[in-house]
């Protein structure tokens, strides 16, 4: 068996040059651009990463992000062709570091400039907050010390969907990816004259082994450092995973070829699954919720989900609402049928654009749960974000505040119940949560002040703690308090009739 060898980087020219007649290096003006859904297709197909965290937008709405992720080597490789546009020699070594997730449609500011060691930095930021940061150091050498441990060799001509494979189970495997895609010297033709077609080719294979292969699935690429090799014109690299840590959930990969380093991967938290309705029976008795008829707002998926598949494990009947993903609000329909307890309708509805009014509901309805939320972790520069506030407040205040009004006037007479999530975050107030926090307390004081009002209308709100949904899982696998037991309570209050 062929030894393959390992990298190491150790810088041995000046930090920076310029090409000959270039302006010494100056701050650039930001340059601005957004990344399309068409941007994304095109880079998927031609690295081979089409993870559905980049390509599918319904899947997408599941991340903490909650939107198509753009391809981190696809923004490094724009940094790389600004800098290189900007009349500068690529130096020998590249670091960089993917400190948050650029989704598809965010205005990203480009910022080309150097630090006053005269290394070349290149930042893309989203209002503000740095998003991926490139630094472009000294040149580097590289020694290849062999590799003294045997390694399984695998060949990936594909996969050609991302794979699922067991944590840590690919330490000390090898990996060959042959070069892909032949026109990146026409996407990116500034980073071409600098790293070669080879070299784009190898870095965008390091996109397809992060988000295809290891960790795959469920990956988060972290960061890489590389040097390019003036030998190797070929775009095939070779990869070696040299450790798993799973306190973290952190790979450490070498890669050798046109391009030679080292990168990290985490592995991130999947769509958090809602146990069965059938799993749920045993909690609550058969009849407990008979004659309920709730109406679940965001029930496909998460908290929502939870509570619909406990009002049919009652024996009560749920309306499911989702803005996307009906074929997940199908599937907890679904679910609900096979316990054989309760019903379950599906209704779409987009709190930015539709009206409750025109939902296709007709009869009472006795319980309402109010699961609608935006995204809550967003990227922002400062402590606060008028903008990220007045989003949270549409959907927990006036979007609240419009369902009760219009059902206190619904013609079907009775009177609901309608519970409204708030959160133990008002108290703890984590660190960039203060837009959350506030909306979330506003909330409650216009809860109370509704039930000074509303006549068929009565509100009951709770502070939840962390639970297990997709916006708050982590990629450090915190574990939650249970789901069913914190929420069960609050089903049996709001289907419980008003007096």
């Amino acid at each position: 068996m062929n030894i393959v060898t390992a990298t190491a980087l150790v810088p041995n020219e000046p930090k920076h040059r310029c090409y000959p007649g270039a302006m010494p290096a100056e701050p650039q003006p930001q340059t601005t651009r957004s990344f399309t859904v068409e941007d994304q297709y095109a880079f998927a197909a031609a690295s081979g990463d089409v993870n559905p965290m980049h390509v599918d937008a319904v899947a997408a709405r599941r991340l903490i992000s909650g939107r198509q992720v753009v391809h981190g080597i696809h923004t490094l490789m724009c940094a790389i062709d600004l800098w290189c546009q900007a009349g500068h020699v690529l130096p020998g070594e590249v670091d960089c570091n993917f400190d948050q997730p650029i989704s598809v449609g965010d205005r990203v500011d480009f910022t080309v400039s150097t630090d006053t060691s005269g290394d070349g930095v290149v930042t893309a930021s989203v209002g503000g907050a740095t998003c991926t940061s490139v630094r472009l150091a000294g040149a580097g050498a590289i020694t290849a010390p062999e590799w003294h441990e045997p390694a399984v060799r695998r060949e990936l001509g594909g996969p050609e969907a991302p794979l699922d494979e067991a944590p840590g189970s690919q330490k000390g495997q090898e990996f060959h990816i042959p070069g892909r895609g032949d026109d990146w010297a026409q996407r990116f033709p500034h980073a071409a004259r600098a790293l070669g077609s080879g070299g784009l080719q190898a870095l965008a294979g390091l996109s397809y082994f992060v988000g295809m292969v290891c960790p795959g699935l469920h990956s988060v690429f972290s960061s890489l450092r590389f040097v390019c090799s003036e030998t190797q014109t070929s775009g095939d690299v070779l990869l070696r995973v040299r450790r798993y840590d799973p306190r973290f959930r952190l790979y450490i990969v070498e890669f050798h070829g046109a391009v030679a380093g080292e990168l990290r991967a985490f592995i991130r938290p999947p769509p958090q699954v809602q146990p069965s309705t059938a799993s749920l029976l045993g909690h609550v008795a058969a009849g407990e919720f008979a004659g309920t008829r709730a109406l679940v707002v965001g029930g496909s998926r998460g908290l929502g989900e939870l509570t619909a598949k406990l009002v049919a494990a009652g024996g009560g009947d749920v309306i499911v609402t989702y803005a996307r993903g009906r074929s997940d609000a199908e599937r907890v329909a679904a679910d609900i049928a096979f316990a054989g307890r309760g019903s379950c309708e599906v209704v779409a509805i987009d709190l930015g654009e539709s009206e409750f009014a025109a939902l296709p509901l007709a009869g009472p309805i006795t319980s309402v749960f109010y699961f609608a939320t935006p995204r809550i972790f967003r990227k922002k520069p400062g402590i606060f974000d008028a903008a990220q506030f007045a989003d949270f407040c549409r959907f927990y205040l006036e979007r609240f505040a419009q369902m009760c009004v219009w059902l206190e006037t619904r013609p079907e007479g009775g009177r609901v119940t309608v519970y409204l999530p708030s959160t133990v975050f008002i108290d703890e107030r984590p660190k960039g949560m203060t837009e959350y926090a506030m909306a979330k307390a506003a909330a409650e004081v216009l809860a109370d002040d509704l039930n000074r009002t509303l006549r068929r209308v009565r509100v009951v709100h709770t502070r939840l703690p962390r639970l297990a949904t997709d916006q708050t899982s982590s990629i450090l696998g915190l574990t939650p308090e249970s789901n069913v037991e914190t929420l069960l309570p609050v089903v049996r209050t709001a289907c419980t009739p008003a007096a």
